[in-house]
């Protein structure tokens, strides 16, 4: 579990990496685990800004990524496509649109499937900071922010244009200044500006739409596999045996996997152990052959695993060794 937002100074940063693990690590207070999907040489960014109760982040990684991201303990996370034509993205296994903006009210992990080239704006807030903002501003009480739960919720095209253009001009100002930080008024001032937009986006009477009973269990098959998988190399769970252990047909994996990933099972199962291969390359003792780590995760054939690595990962094992 993720712990609240951490008591620190407020702080801008911008986090540049060619490792997909160390990109899920790049934000601050997050509990997160990605897997690279398309090949190529990583590369992601994080422009992160975090005050007291509020964090806002760009994120963006030229490699698609499958995504289980859970943010700060009493964090409301908001999140919003950079193209505002997204093509592939998808929230618990539901496809979202440009004017979309996905909600998870940190309860719960949730699951992302992000495109290659494709960024994402986020906000988490204190949900009990946004009120005592709505309330001070409006002299009234404040309406409570919509519903609990991890859900998706449209927005007018003026709302997304306010929430898209306050994000980047407060990331862009940051970055070509951070200095103004130092200041309390300036800090005050940029929380006034982002609790505002947030207060408008979230308390009118907007659509709304929950994560249904069926997306839920189709993404908790697809998050079983995963954990089942990285927790047993040894076991090497096919796709047989992952039916049985979790007690379901063949043809229901498949819908799974196609519904929330767009991919086989058996493409998962080979993502998630090239993965999870690099890792312990990057990791592991020197005393240990790129054909031990290999195999340990069920690569048999040598030959044809160093095909797949360096197809998707853009180097081969022996590089990622030496780069260690």
């Amino acid at each position: 579990m993720p712990t609240s937002s951490p008591a620190q100074p407020a702080c801008f940063r911008v986090k540049r990496t060619r490792e997909v693990d160390v990109h899920a690590r790049n934000l601050d207070a997050w509990d997160q685990d990605y897997v690279q999907t398309s090949p190529g040489v990583f590369q992601g960014q994080v422009r992160e800004l975090f005050d007291g109760p509020l964090q806002a982040f760009e994120e963006v990684a030229n490699c698609a990524t499958s995504q289980h991201c859970r943010p700060w303990r009493g964090g409301v996370w908001l999140g919003l496509s950079v193209p505002e034509q997204p093509a592939g993205l998808r929230f618990m296994g539901r496809p979202v649109g440009g004017h979309e903006l996905m909600i998870s009210d940190g309860s719960e992990a949730f699951d992302l499937q992000v495109p290659a080239g494709h960024g994402l704006y986020g906000l988490v807030f204190d949900p009990a900071e946004l009120q005592a903002h709505v309330r001070t501003r409006d002299q009234a009480d404040a309406a409570p922010v919509r519903g609990p739960g991890v859900r998706v919720q449209t927005l007018t095209p003026t709302l997304r244009f306010r929430l898209v253009g306050l994000m980047r001009e407060v990331l862009r100002g940051l970055e070509a200044d951070p200095g103004v930080l130092h200041h309390e008024a300036s800090r005050r001032s940029l929380r006034e500006a982002l609790f505002s937009v947030l207060g408008d986006t979230l308390m009118p009477n907007g659509q709304a739409d929950a994560v249904t009973p069926r997306q839920q269990r189709r993404q908790d098959v697809v998050r079983r596999v995963r954990e089942l998988v990285t927790e047993q190399p040894q076991e090497y769970l096919g796709v047989e045996r992952l039916c049985e252990a979790l007690h379901i047909t063949r043809r229901t994996l498949q819908n799974c996997f196609q519904d929330s990933l767009g991919i086989s099972p058996a493409s998962y199962l080979r993502l998630v152990r090239l993965n999870a291969v690099r890792r312990e390359l990057r990791d592991a003792d020197a005393d240990q052959t790129i054909g031990d780590v290999a195999a340990r995760w069920g690569f048999w054939h040598m030959g044809h695993f160093s095909h797949d690595y360096k197809a998707l990962f853009g180097e081969s094992p022996s590089n990622t060794r030496t780069a260690a």
